[in-house]
């Protein structure tokens, strides 16, 4: 997906004063959250045909790299936010999936297959992993999926190899240790709604977890784009 510049301020169409801007901020994250959910009704319908079994547990990061294009396109669209004349989440939302679907599979889905395999490998051999290794594999699904998730970020916004997407989507999560941790915590509640609640509570929490994830990772796109980019701030 191309880094495209669009200046201008946000949502003319509410008025600028205080009130105006807030019910403009309020009501770009509850399209933003309705647009979601809608879009990824074929990942929640697949979840809900699948049972909470070890067994099956391999087979949530893959239906999860459906998930991808949705989250690409709500950080595009939290992001034209503030950069786009009239307010029209939709427009933002729909163009983000448009043009960026397939680059956003082709980062978020090698991490996701990997987590996949770590996932079969735990679940085969059941008690026969020592607590160590388990930690260990533990560990490296943890790493791998900060790192998809940064990858699914630099390929939101920037058309680059896959290859120096996954080299920048390491470099970054050493460089930004302080965003890293943030996705960290981040993974940390997602991963609570779901264990003490349900798939639906995140389903419909999606809005709020991309404008969070869009928080933290701004200061890395806007790193990306003044080391690494042409394109004027």
């Amino acid at each position: 997906m191309s880094d495209e510049q669009t200046q201008g301020p946000t949502g003319s169409g509410f008025g600028t004063g205080a009130l105006s801007k807030i019910t403009a901020f309020i009501y770009w994250h509850l399209m933003v959250l309705v647009l979601m959910c809608v879009a990824s009704l074929p990942v929640v319908a697949l979840f809900l045909l699948l049972a909470r079994a070890p067994g099956n547990l391999p087979l949530v990061p893959l239906i999860l790299i459906l998930y991808g294009p949705v989250l690409s396109a709500g950080l595009y669209a939290m992001r034209d936010r503030t950069r786009v004349e009239e307010l029209a989440p939709a427009r933002s939302f729909v163009k983000g999936i448009r043009i960026g679907w397939l680059d956003a599979l082709k980062a978020w889905a090698p991490p996701m297959v990997f987590e996949a395999v770590i996932l079969a490998g735990l679940a085969i051999s059941g008690d026969a992993v020592g607590g160590a290794i388990f930690g260990l594999l533990a560990m490296i699904g943890v790493i791998v999926l900060l790192w998809g998730l940064n990858a699914l970020v630099i390929a939101t916004f920037f058309s680059f190899r896959w290859i120096d997407i996954a080299r920048l989507a390491i470099y970054y999560l050493g460089r930004r240790w302080i965003g890293t941790l943030g996705l960290l915590a981040l993974l940390v509640v997602a991963t609570a709604l779901v264990l003490f609640a349900s798939e639906g509570a995140l389903w419909l929490f999606g809005g709020v977890f991309v404008a969070f994830l869009w928080s933290i990772v701004q200061p890395t796109v806007a790193d990306i784009q003044e080391r690494f980019t042409t394109a004027a701030p």
